[in-house]
C-alpha cells in the first residue's frame, strides 16, 4: 500500500484496556473501514480492525487483530493510523475534497496534502512537507486560487511558517 492510495485518520494516543484495545485521536467523525494501516519504521502495516467505536469526542476505541495485549498496544502508542481514500466518509461541509491536491506557496511547490483537520474556530490542511506532516490554517486570506480541475491549491504563506 502506498500513501497515495491512503489518508490519515488519526494517532494511536494511549492503550484502552489489557486486552489491546486502543484510543485512537481522529478529527473524523466516524469510521468505515475493515482495515487499517498503521505507520510503522516508513511502512504502512495493515490490521484488521475488528471493532470500532465513538469513545469521546475525537477519540475512537480500536481493536485490532493481532494486538491481543497492552504490550502490543504500547509499542503502536503515538504511531499514525490510515484508512484507503476510497473509504473515506466524507462531511458535507468539509475540507476533503483537498485530499490529493498540490499546495503551492507564491507558485513554489510545497507538497501534497494528505489530510484536513477542523478546530474550534480554524480549519487546518495536512502538507507532506519534506516528509513531514505540516498543519498550515485554510483561512480566505492566505488563499490566492484553488483550481478543481488540475487540485492545485495556491496560498500566499506568512514567512517562517513552514520552519514550525
Amino acid at each position: 500500500m502506498t500513501i497515495d492510495e491512503l489518508v490519515l485518520f488519526g494517532t494511536i494516543s494511549k492503550p484502552f484496556s489489557f486486552r489491546g484495545q486502543l484510543i485512537v485521536y481522529s478529527n473524523f467523525n466516524s469510521i468505515s473501514s475493515k482495515t487499517v494501516f498503521v505507520k510503522i519504521d516508513d511502512s504502512y502495516v495493515p490490521f484488521k480492525l475488528v471493532n470500532s467505536s465513538l469513545h469521546k469526542k475525537n477519540l475512537f476505541k480500536f481493536k485490532l487483530s493481532e494486538i491481543n495485549d497492552e504490550e502490543k498496544a504500547k509499542s503502536l502508542l503515538k504511531k499514525e493510523v490510515y484508512i484507503k481514500k476510497d473509504e473515506l466518509v466524507k462531511n458535507e461541509d468539509s475540507l476533503d475534497f483537498l485530499i490529493n491536491f498540490t499546495l503551492y506557496n507564491k507558485k513554489v511547490f510545497i507538497g501534497p496534502i494528505i489530510s484536513t483537520m477542523s478546530r474550534i474556530g480554524q480549519d487546518l490542511i495536512v502538507v507532506d512537507y519534506k516528509n513531514k506532516n505540516v498543519l498550515i490554517p485554510f483561512a480566505k486570506q492566505l488563499i490566492t486560487n484553488i483550481d478543481k480541475e488540475e487540485q492545485i491549491l495556491e496560498m500566499d504563506l506568512p514567512n517562517g511558517l513552514l520552519q514550525i
